[in-house]
């Protein structure tokens, strides 16, 4: 892709970007297809950790989005990369996510509550959950 003149903006709208499809990649862990019990994404680490942390691949079905940041006179390089599982998922599922589950995170993160956005921004802890996960709820702590 081009470069443009203004490197910080693209960082921060492909931050976003990939923040945004990391949260539908996350809610949509445990979409399962009407036809087989498997689950939407196949990555382990994925599944282990219950967050959306599987690669992010350049796909064609951004095209659209990649001509509106076109069109701003940026490069689209911020918009060209979808989660693994997204890239793979069928072009029904695709549509779902983007008809309903997108405008929603959207609606979420344009909201004013500075925690909400942090939270949804901010990289997983995955010592912390690991550590958590070593007590068993009914189990004292000594």
């Amino acid at each position: 892709m081009a470069k443009t003149d203004h490197p910080e903006l693209e960082r921060a709208r492909e931050e976003r970007h990939e923040a945004r499809w990391r949260i539908v990649g996350t809610l949509a862990l445990r979409h399962c297809d009407d036809r087989q019990a498997r689950p939407l994404c196949r990555n382990r680490v994925c599944l282990r950790d219950r967050l959306c942390s599987g690669p992010m691949l350049a796909t064609p079905r951004q095209g659209p989005a990649i001509a509106r940041e076109r069109e701003l006179g940026l490069s689209g390089a911020a918009v060209a990369c979808l989660p693994l599982c997204i890239v793979n998922a069928e072009r029904k599922i695709f549509d779902y996510l983007v008809e309903t589950t997108l405008p929603q995170i959207d609606v979420m993160l344009s909201e004013d509550d500075p925690l909400t956005v942090e939270y949804c921004f901010r990289k997983p802890n995955r010592a912390r959950r690991r550590y958590l996960a070593r007590f068993a709820p009914d189990e004292p702590n000594p």
